[in-house]
């Protein structure tokens, strides 16, 4: 099963609600408490080194509209999901909430890697913050 930790704030380009890593910006404009922003500051540090950067996170056409894709982990990484939950709960913490969502089917797939899927947004996407 696939799972994505997201916010209630939608992506500008996805049009869907935005993962934690990109969201996480938001806890700049509130008052959250400076060991909030080390320890993501750590975490995030971890997934710069140990999670591969998606090489490809969108699909650009010339006579139609971009796709842009969202990220999924793989059920197999559990060391990400794991740092992936901490920082949820951080975020939480900070301020802005942070709930999973799970899909057991793949979706159109636009690049993957041993952690991580990227995949095009669909009508039937699960929703965490109707």
């Amino acid at each position: 099963m696939y799972l994505r930790f997201v916010t209630p704030l939608i992506h500008p380009h996805s049009r869907v609600e935005s993962g934690f890593f990109r969201a996480s910006w938001y806890l700049d404009r509130t008052n959250c408490p400076d060991w909030i922003r080390h320890e993501l500051a750590d975490q995030f540090d971890w997934f710069a080194r140990h999670l591969p950067i998606p090489g490809r996170i969108a699909r650009h056409f010339k006579r139609r509209d971009s796709i842009w894709g969202i990220c999924w982990f793989d059920p197999g990484a559990r060391e990400a999901v794991s740092r992936a939950r901490y920082c949820a709960w951080l975020l939480g913490e900070g301020g802005l909430p942070v709930r999973a969502i799970t899909t057991s089917h793949q979706r159109e797939v636009i690049w993957r890697d041993a952690h991580q899927i990227v995949t095009k947004p669909s009508a039937d996407l699960p929703k965490a913050f109707p």
